[in-house]
């Protein structure tokens, strides 16, 4: 990786060099950069072992983009947070993993470089694949920083090969591996990580996904890890059928190979929309879901908890959205799953979104649980505005 970052500032210079030749033209270039950005709110509230706990965040993201300069663009992404109020008496750590955190942190800053149908991008950026995805539902989104080449030279068809030698997650992992109430660091991933992903829709009302990911161990005592993963959706109005697999290798010396498979059924009827997943994995050994917590795509998880990936787990999820206006939905989601050392766990999901206009949306969700460790409920609010 710091081959590739040395090399990137080469290219940097090289442009820099250039602007005495052709200083207008790259001038234009970052007059005709784009500022966006998101201004949010999230409200979260659980109860753990029958006491209350809460978290309120405000801050955002904001982001600039220069114009195309030769095929160049570079971009940076600065992500900030505050904690506005916190009731954490009962439960001192309970967010530290996600939402008890103040600061920022510069998430994304690359330079990328486009030419016909293949575009590369080296840097801190935000990744989202099957097996790499940062989560975006925290004040944090998760970053990747590593190299990301895209190619779009086959008719229909998407491939993206990448790698990434370091992540940052929603706070930071101290010594040992826990999370702390401290702004995320970008942490080494290991000794790298390398993906391929290919995404295919030559064959009408079909959409084809592939992917391959490595994990090299810095550790002697624990081997490479990795993580194949398929899925096919296939639409026939109003309905969607979907499969997928994942076939891992999580690097212990023995019981590694874990093995899932996943089916989900879809209906869309105007303003209504069905759905019914089951996914079974084996009883060899646990399932590699990727890096990041946004590479999380098991059919069967519920909203807040997610897809469980433990070994020897079948889990079904049901759930229902009525569409009231184009501004106003809700969804009812029932996820079960049955574990060797859980066999009755569920999740209940109720969630309301409205959105005010195009820049200004809200989300309530609400979430009970049973046979959950010491969980009932998990409430949240969301409050986004995007320019």
């Amino acid at each position: 990786m710091k081959k590739i970052v040395k090399m990137s500032l080469g290219v940097s210079i090289i442009i820099a060099s250039t602007q005495n030749m052709c200083a207008d033209t790259l001038a234009e270039a970052f007059e005709k950069g784009k500022v966006s950005g998101e201004i949010k709110s999230q409200y979260f509230q659980k109860e753990v072992a029958n006491k209350k706990v809460s978290v309120w965040n405000n801050g955002g993201n904001l982001s600039y983009v220069t114009g195309d300069f030769y095929g160049f663009k570079s971009g940076v992404t600065l992500q900030a947070a505050s904690i506005t109020a916190s009731d954490l008496d009962n439960a001192p750590t309970a967010y530290n993993k996600d939402q008890n955190v103040s600061g920022a942190v510069l998430s994304e800053a690359y330079l990328q470089y486009s030419i016909a149908n293949t575009r590369g991008k080296v840097g801190r950026q935000y990744i989202s694949t099957p097996l790499v995805e940062g989560s975006g539902s925290r004040m944090f989104r998760e970053s990747f920083e590593g190299l990301v080449i895209s190619n779009t030279d086959i008719s229909n068809t998407t491939i993206v090969a990448a790698y990434v030698d370091k992540e940052q997650y929603r706070t930071k992992i101290a010594s040992g591996g826990t999370e702390v109430k401290a702004v995320s660091d970008f942490e080494q991933v290991q000794d790298g990580a390398y993906t391929v992903y290919v995404n295919n829709k030559s064959v009408k009302n079909l959409t084809v996904d592939a992917q391959y990911a490595l994990i090299d161990s810095n550790t002697n005592s624990v081997d490479d890890t990795t993580a194949f993963y398929a899925a096919g959706s296939y639409n026939i109005n109003p309905f969607t059928i979907e499969t997928q697999t994942y076939q891992t290798d999580n690097g212990n010396t023995s019981n590694s190979r874990g093995s899932a498979y996943a089916v989900n059924l879809l209906g869309n009827f105007d303003k209504l929309s069905l759905g019914a997943a089951y996914s079974t994995i084996a009883k060899d050994a646990n399932i590699v879901a990727g890096l990041g917590n946004g590479a999380d795509y098991l059919y069967t998880g519920p909203w807040i908890y997610g897809g469980v990936y433990d070994a020897d787990t079948d889990a079904y999820k049901l759930s229902a959205g009525y569409k009231i206006t184009t501004d106003l939905s809700f969804d009812l989601i029932y996820g079960a799953w049955k574990t060797a050392s859980n066999p009755t766990a569920s999740e209940t999901d109720f969630i309301a979104t409205y959105a005010f206009n195009k820049n200004f949306s809200t989300k309530l969700v609400f979430a009970t649980y049973d046979n959950l460790a010491d969980e009932s409920y998990r409430s949240r609010l969301y409050a986004s505005y995007k320019f």
